[in-house]
């Protein structure tokens, strides 16, 4: 196999679930996988096994001789150390949400990757969902924005510092949306928090004539990923477990609200058919805006471009988290 000298060379740090779909992303981005890192080396050798060539690893001795990027797929407490050593070694970043445990963490690796003439980026992609960019495009049509409501249901977490661990993990996402709808709003919202049982909270602020409300629970079912932005002129609702919206007039009349709820069910049936059938198209089968913002992280690395993500932003995203879980554990 001839490899050519501009090709990304990507290594792997972690080769749990995420390990996986980021392999698989970068794999589709055109770079080429060489390493794959995990202390367990059956799990190593199994995402290995994926991309014929590539080397088993269980720290990063060595690394920078062998990839220009990595993705950092870890558990969270470990990803500023770890961002770090590859920074330091000469390597791009693209690390999974949240990019490091603290807000200071994070400014300390941005500054890193700015010194270093490298970019990192997290892995905020639901502003990537082709469902997410429709909805900014609408909004446009049915605005101005009024209330913006995040609602995730999730499973897979047992045990009170489980749930809480993930409710941690979750929140960077409908941070970056409060950034893709409300620009300009992260850094000077205040926030109401409750977080009334293990992993369960709720955060309410206000920016101008707009209500921001997100809402994360590891009980509530059924699982459910959504965001609905109320505006003037109508609702925008985004399913992100699925990368689809629909749009809904904003029209008032008496025939519309008798028929209101057989022309949701035949626009979501009619969105979700659609969205299936793009996914299919481009074998994306989970972690919609995954690929688009990889897609465009290795498009930044080829072109000495800017991250997809602006250091601002992930700055404001990594401020705004710390205030929540602080007012929520006061």
């Amino acid at each position: 196999m001839t490899i050519k000298p501009d090709t990304p060379r990507a290594a792997i740090v972690g080769a749990g679930l995420m390990g996986r779909w980021h392999a698989r992303a970068a794999a589709r981005a055109g770079a080429r996988i060489v390493a794959v890192v995990d202390t367990d080396r059956s799990s190593a050798a199994a995402l290995s096994a994926r991309y014929p060539g590539s080397r088993i690893a269980s720290d990063l001795a060595n690394i920078g001789e062998i990839a220009t990027v990595a993705h950092v797929c870890t558990n969270v407490d470990s990803h500023a150390a770890t961002a770090s050593a590859l920074l330091g070694a000469g390597l791009h970043a693209f690390v999974e949400k949240p990019l490091a445990a603290s807000a200071a963490e994070t400014s300390a690796l941005l500054e890193q990757a700015a010194a270093a003439d490298r970019l990192i980026c997290p892995a905020h992609q639901f502003p990537f969902q082709r469902g997410v960019r429709e909805a900014v495009d609408a909004l446009r049509s049915v605005g101005p924005l009024l209330h913006f409501d995040f609602v995730i249901c999730t499973a897979g977490a047992t045990g009170e510092k489980n749930m809480a661990s993930l409710i941690d993990t979750v929140l960077p996402h409908p941070l970056s949306l409060v950034s893709a709808f409300l620009p300009g709003s992260l850094a000077r919202l205040k926030w109401q928090v409750l977080r009334p049982a293990p992993g369960e909270l709720r955060a309410v602020s206000a920016f101008g004539s707009a209500t921001v409300s997100i809402l994360l629970s590891t009980a509530g079912r059924p699982t459910t990923n959504t965001v609905t932005l109320t505006c003037e002129r109508g609702t925008i609702t985004a399913d992100l477990f699925h990368g689809f919206s629909v749009v809904e007039s904003g029209g008032v009349s008496r025939t519309r609200k008798i028929a209101r709820p057989l022309l949701r069910s035949a626009a979501t049936l009619s969105a979700a058919a659609q969205n299936l059938v793009w996914r299919a198209a481009r074998r994306q089968p989970a972690f919609p805006g995954l690929n688009e913002l990889t897609a465009l992280f290795y498009e930044a690395v080829g072109n000495d471009g800017p991250a997809p993500i602006s250091p601002s932003e992930v700055r404001e995203i990594a401020v705004a988290r710390e205030l929540i879980l602080k007012s929520a554990d006061s």
